[in-house]
């Protein structure tokens, strides 16, 4: 019975896919290639599939990973660079059909773009940008500690709160200037909040390490503390 669940999902995928196909006449790219993640959207995981479908169309183009937020613009009808950017739009939308369940997926081939269907998805299923979880989770960055727990565990809970933040309260810049010195700060509030929250058996390698000149990433901090482990 799974299995038959699985192959009509496909087909209505499929089905999907062609008719957006179809519609928008596409003829130089194929909408064969596919991409499958190991969930499909359904009214409770959101959050886990919008992370997870963001990450697997940056791994086939990152390029195309711009089409779900629309910048850059997308370039005129006039302009002979829109064919080739409708074709590659809708490749993205397919993608995106493709990992939906089908009972939701039938009522989602209005949207002329894959940007319309992601910012209907986000406002249909986001918990949204609620100022208290983000306040809580900057909270919780600021208290972790490692408290006796293995360096590689401390790690991964500290990597989950800071990708929840960057979700929830993005870089707020738009100059690219801004936009590299913004980062450059959060990338040391990373490194300090690190060092911080380390237990006190690594207060030597951490005055080590705040000696650098450059300062590393928080990542850099973690590999060399590790690698003072391994010695």
């Amino acid at each position: 019975m799974a299995a038959d669940n699985s192959n009509n999902n496909d087909d209505l995928a499929l089905q999907i896919t062609n008719f957006l196909k179809n519609s928008h006449n596409t003829q130089k790219q194929s909408l064969s290639d596919s991409l499958k993640i190991s969930l499909k959207l359904n009214s409770q995981n959101y959050d886990l599939w919008a992370r997870m479908i963001r990450v697997a169309i940056e791994g086939k183009s990152k390029k195309l990973l711009n089409h779900l937020s629309g910048c850059p613009a997308p370039p005129e009808p006039s302009d002979e660079k829109y064919e080739q950017w409708e074709q590659d739009d809708l490749v993205v939308v397919s993608w995106l059909i493709q990992n939906i369940e089908p009972a939701l997926a039938s009522n989602l081939t209005e949207f002329p773009t894959a940007k319309a269907l992601w910012d209907a998805l986000v406002v249909t299923y986001s918990s949204g940008n609620d100022k208290l979880q983000t306040f809580d989770l900057h909270v919780k960055e600021n208290g972790i500690k490692q408290n006796g727990s293995p360096l590689e565990d401390f790690w991964i809970v500290m990597q989950g709160v800071w990708g929840e933040i960057e979700r929830r309260d993005p870089n707020p810049m738009t100059c690219s200037t801004d936009i590299t010195t913004y980062n450059k700060i959060r990338l040391e509030q990373k490194l300090f909040q690190f060092l911080n929250a380390l237990d006190r058996q690594y207060d030597a390698v951490k005055r080590e390490i705040l000696r650098w000149d450059p300062l590393p990433s928080a990542e850099g901090a973690y590999a060399a503390i590790r690698k003072e482990m391994a010695h």
